[in-house]
């Protein structure tokens, strides 16, 4: 097969959504071309090798062996763990189909970040803005905790170029208790970046201050630099609060609470808004997926073909303490299973080298290089159209548990 090269590919890994990867295939070699951040290039390179046997408990079989064996074990187990979700829409949509049928909890292997920013808006609602928005309007974005280009590689290159349609002047970055990677320097290279420290467990005491200025209270004992950045905020067009909520500490539910009311109180006299970062491995577009088929978000649960959703009982770590069988989905990247007592059927990454040999092993395509999809970026709005760039001979998630589900007794 002669060597093709596909450029504007859809990256799906970070939920940043970068469009401008290019690919060279050649047979199943896959390789990005320079420019492409690190991580994506290392998830998206292939080395041509024949993709693995699908196997039962460590041995290798026929891909029919694998489906009829996972069929078998669905059939024979009582409660079972649907986890990972590292899949598109329709791989999520096939999932919670065979969940209804057969019982059983469904969970995003990412989504403790997701259910940190969910608890917020649950509790008073907040007002959230989107990637083009930030990028067009901006004109004071501040880094609420860890810098999430550590997770979003690209963030600032993609949604902080140096000018704005409707912004003025140069943009403002401001560090609130955190400090900007080597890597995102280079990426804000041309805007003003300033960093405020604040003491170890000290960034709710800052966001408190924070909001109490912005308010109009008076805080003696506020630093200079809260006080400063609290009228830069007041004074600003479109100030932006940012913060990926995976990175946060233990106290993270009380940082986004309290970095959503400095938002809330600068709408009454100025335009601001919350870009809450969350959406790994499409951990949006399953969370949208789960809400429009079942009408409950992830964490959902069934029994006796009636749903119902609890953050904590359904999260994986609880769901797999129960489970005498975990469904493990993952197509994005080689990620592993939880640790666990119960069975493991893995339709996984075919570069995955699993810490415990699962008891069912199907090798899965990837969306968005072995096949084609859909995935969701981390700002909710657009849905990613996920190209086929390779056949190496891997079926789609939904492909297998559809298969898997029509073997069933």
């Amino acid at each position: 097969m002669a060597e093709t090269t596909s450029h504007d590919v859809v990256c799906p890994f970070c939920g940043i959504g970068c469009d401008d990867v290019t690919l060279t295939v050649d047979g199943a070699a896959v390789t990005a071309a320079k420019g492409t951040c690190g991580r994506a290039a290392q998830l998206f390179a292939r080395s041509g090798a024949p993709a693995p046997s699908a196997r039962i408990a460590g041995k290798d079989v026929s891909f029919e062996e694998a489906v009829a064996e996972a069929a078998k074990r669905l059939d024979a187990s009582r409660t079972i763990a649907y986890a990972g979700l590292g899949i598109d829409v329709d791989g999520v949509r096939a999932v919670l189909k065979l969940a209804a049928k057969t019982g059983g909890s469904v969970d995003h292997y990412a989504s403790e970040g997701m259910f940190r920013n969910l608890a917020s808006s649950q509790r008073k609602g907040w007002v959230a803005t989107t990637f083009a928005e930030v990028r067009n309007r901006c004109d004071l974005f501040v880094v609420v905790g860890p810098d999430p280009s550590k997770a979003y590689h690209r963030v600032y290159e993609r949604v902080l170029p140096a000018t704005g349609r409707f912004v003025e002047g140069p943009r403002r970055v401001v560090f609130l208790g955190g400090a900007p990677t080597e890597d995102a320097k280079s990426q804000l290279d041309g805007l003003t970046v300033e960093i405020i420290a604040t003491p170890e467990g000290g960034l709710v005491d800052a966001l408190s201050q924070l909001s109490a200025l912005v308010a109009g209270s008076v805080l003696p004992a506020a630093s200079p630099e809260i006080k400063a950045l609290a009228e830069s905020l007041k004074a600003a067009r479109y100030g932006v609060l940012a913060w990926s909520a995976a990175s946060l500490d233990n106290d993270g539910d009380l940082v986004i609470e309290r970095a959503v009311s400095v938002v809330d109180t600068l709408n009454v006299t100025t335009r601001a808004a919350c870009l809450p970062l969350s959406g790994r491995d499409n951990l949006t577009g399953a969370y949208h997926a789960t809400l429009w088929n079942i009408g409950f978000p992830l964490r959902v649960g069934f029994r006796d073909g009636v749903s119902d959703h609890d953050q904590t009982a359904y999260a994986t770590a609880n769901a797999v303490k129960e489970a005498d069988l975990v469904v493990w989905t993952s197509a994005f990247r080689p990620e592993l299973p939880p640790a666990s007592a119960a069975a493991v059927i893995a339709l996984s990454h075919p570069d995955t080298v699993f810490d415990t040999e699962p008891d069912v092993f199907i090798p899965v395509g990837q969306p968005g290089l072995d096949h084609q999809g859909l995935a969701f970026r981390a700002d909710s709005v657009v849905g990613l159209p996920l190209r086929r760039h390779r056949d190496a001979g891997l079926k789609s998630v939904a492909d297998v548990v559809t298969l898997i589900s029509e073997a069933r007794a």
